[in-house]
């Protein structure tokens, strides 16, 4: 009975935590997998770039959020680097992924915004 009861918790936890995480990062993935035109060179800062560090930020703060509240995670003192560091990798893998999509290159400057934001998402966790 009582193991019911942890299952059931557990699984609450997955679809409350985790499941945003998995369903963003697929976003994410999918919207990455879009050939697009090339383009002309991207100054520095534009509509593309804040949507690059706004799309990492919120992975972010999904992230912080799944890894403070999970059970299994034993150290919550560091959630929040391990949330950063994780959303970075996800973008150089993002980055990596689009090398292999028609009429895309991963790009360093991406690369860049993605970790800002990723690093943005924590100002906006309060746990």
């Amino acid at each position: 009975m009582i193991r019911g009861k942890t299952e059931n918790k557990t699984h609450k936890n997955f679809y409350l935590y985790w499941l945003p995480v998995i369903v963003w990062a697929i976003l994410i993935f999918a919207l990455s997998s879009f050939s697009t035109f090339p383009k002309a060179v991207q100054p520095l800062f534009s509509f593309d770039k804040l949507a690059h560090a706004a799309e990492y930020s919120v992975l972010s703060f999904l992230l912080a959020r799944a890894f403070k509240n999970s059970k299994k995670y034993n150290s919550k003192r560091y959630f929040r680097v391990l949330a950063v560091i994780c959303a970075i990798v996800y973008a150089m893998s993002d980055e990596l992924h689009q090398y292999f999509v028609p009429m895309r290159t991963p790009c360093i400057i991406d690369l860049i915004y993605d970790s800002i934001g990723a690093i943005i998402g924590q100002k906006f966790f309060k746990g």
